[in-house]
């Protein structure tokens, strides 16, 4: 009896808030607190709070490209399907190899390595004891295949629970700070006074340093677009959905790093001594704040909060790299065995598993270059492999979602075309400060030259065939 493979997700498997949270997940509040809010102030100082603002002003222009093609072109392999329907299938090949292979199943990789580095942290803020950071790394690679495969809705269910936990913990210390400190806020962090910068010019380059950290909080808040099959009504859940989780994160955001300088003061001195405390091998200043309101139950929560919000990101991370492995092996343009799925749980379980596999290799390679570079220790060690692996990911992160505004632009008003442009000038100017290593536009170079042979040599007759065609009920 011959067995029949299955290639459908589940569909209608969730609703407005599964999508809402999912994307909350994927851009990991508390991780991005405790692992950014000092490199932000050692640029924007004082100002972090504003260029926090205008990071979230920018990021929602970046936002509206992807809400206009969520809304006509809704496909698990989104980014790939959103730049194919825009401009051309090379093109939206290109994107999507781009998007998954070299940002997604990277980033899998750098958030998994967070956790370690991270975890550790919380342990140390906690016992006084370092462990090994080796040690913690298997724990999300293992534990979120198990929601994963299991279905969508068990990983947003996860996800809801442990994202309310984060975000719990960290509006308390917003609040408790409010009403403890009343008599010290200040408007200061939103002028650019705060930067302390002798000129104009100066203020402006404190505040485009401080953005150019800012943005990289947001990043994944677009993986709800890879459910778009899976979701209830997609075309209006998912884009709206992933406007209100970054809008929700920014207000987020800039409410905890103004908390922080509420607590510490406004003055250039206490923001430095907290960008050196920060970037220590002591204990996480933005600890020892948690721990001053909370106590010792509450430093464990928010530690705990912390790997909570990493395994959170890391499972959304692979669910929608699986999904656009999925979407575009179902489109014949990746192994086909890519887009089965389990006969039961309707999940993408060998997209998943290729993904881990791909993602171990990544941290290997990470861990590798740590090495090679004369780290030994093993802190040390996972600190700049989690940072070799992120600089890798962000700047592909960059180069995809500026391929999707693009594409967006061809296909809007003229004044969705000026909000667009916003968003496009805020992704150029975080692509030229991402690429201060010549290294790394070498590889971004060859790898893309590398894409474009592949596509030709072998994929062209298929991409001509699949044009503008890949969205689901297209209108």
């Amino acid at each position: 009896m011959a067995v029949t493979t299955s290639r459908e997700l589940k569909k209608s498997s969730v609703g407005f808030l599964g999508s809402l949270y999912n994307s909350l997940a994927g851009q990991a509040p508390a991780y991005s607190i405790a692992g950014g809010a000092a490199l932000i102030m050692s640029s924007a100082k004082a100002a972090a709070p504003l260029a926090m603002l205008i990071t979230l002003l920018g990021v929602l222009a970046i936002v509206y490209s992807i809400f206009v093609t969520a809304r006509k072109y809704p496909h698990a392999a989104s980014f790939y399907a959103y730049v194919t329907n825009t401009i051309n299938s090379r093109v939206g090949f290109l994107n999507g190899v781009v998007y998954t292979i070299f940002y997604s199943i990277v980033g899998i990789g750098s958030v998994a390595i967070a956790f370690a580095y991270l975890g550790v942290e919380g342990i140390y803020a906690v016992t006084g004891y370092q462990v090994n950071p080796l040690i913690l790394l298997p724990i999300p690679v293992v534990l979120a295949l198990v929601p994963a495969v299991l279905g969508i809705r068990p990983s947003i269910r996860t996800e809801i629970s442990l994202t309310s936990v984060e975000v719990g913990v960290l509006l308390v210390f917003v609040a408790l700070t409010f009403i403890t400190n009343a008599s010290r806020l200040s408007t200061l962090p939103f002028t650019i006074n705060g930067t302390y910068a002798s000129s104009p010019l100066d203020a402006l380059s404190a505040l485009s340093g401080g953005l150019v950290f800012a943005i990289t909080y947001f990043m994944g808040f677009e993986v709800s677009t890879q459910l778009s099959e899976e979701v209830k009504d997609p075309r209006m859940n998912v884009p709206v959905s992933t406007l209100w989780a970054t809008v929700f994160m920014g207000a987020l955001y800039m409410l905890v790093t103004y908390a922080i300088l509420v607590n510490i003061g406004y003055s250039q001195y206490a923001v430095g001594n907290f960008v050196n405390e920060a970037s220590g091998m002591g204990v996480n200043p933005v600890y020892t704040l948690i721990a001053h309101y909370l106590g010792e139950p509450g430093l464990v929560l928010f530690a705990v909060s912390v790997m909570i919000s990493v395994f959170s990101c890391y499972l959304a991370t692979l669910n929608a790299t699986a999904r656009m492995l999925y979407g575009m092996a179902r489109d014949g343009l990746l192994p086909a065995w890519l887009s089965n799925t389990h006969p039961r749980y309707k999940s993408p379980h060998k997209a998943l598993y290729f993904s881990t596999i791909i993602a171990l290799l990544t941290i290997v390679m990470a861990y590798s270059a740590s090495y090679l570079s004369g780290y030994v220790k093993p802190i040390e060690l996972t600190y700049n492999a989690m940072q070799y692996a992120y600089a890798i990911d962000s700047l592909y992160y960059v180069i995809s979602l500026i391929l999707v505004a693009v594409g967006a632009f061809t296909v809007v008003a003229w004044y969705g075309k000026a909000i667009i442009a916003i968003g496009t000038a805020l992704l150029a100017i975080t692509l030229y400060y991402s690429v201060v290593n010549p290294s790394l536009l070498y590889i971004l170079v060859a790898s893309i030259v590398l894409v474009m042979v592949i596509e030709y040599v072998v994929l062209r007759d298929r991409l001509r065939n699949i044009k503008y065609s890949v969205c689901l009920n297209c209108s």
